[in-house]
């Protein structure tokens, strides 16, 4: 990161709420806070917590993450939350080794 950013970044952090535009972002009605309940698919007596989050990914990511999705026959975020699911898992099991 350089220098100008990081100093455009602690300028923002500085500043009040109140003081920040976010006119742009979506609001969101209708719901309790951040948090979605919804069944477990494999699972439809086990509630899970989610949570909206945004995150920039390369476009050649999102690309293949399409292409594969596709085949298997599932939306492509849905695909993506899965695969950061298991890797998470994974690197759960390892690290409690």
């Amino acid at each position: 990161m350089q220098k100008t950013e990081r100093e455009r970044l602690k300028r923002l952090a500085a500043l009040p709420d109140d003081q920040i535009d976010t006119s742009d972002i979506p609001e969101v009605k209708g719901r309790t806070g951040w948090v979605r309940v919804h069944e477990h698919p494999e699972h439809p007596l086990h509630r899970v917590l989610s949570r909206l989050l945004s995150i920039r990914l390369p476009e050649p990511d999102i690309a293949l993450a399409q292409r594969l999705a596709e085949r298997k026959g599932l939306p492509y975020q849905t695909y993506i939350k899965s695969l950061l699911h298991e890797a998470l898992e994974r690197e759960r099991v390892r690290a409690e080794r």
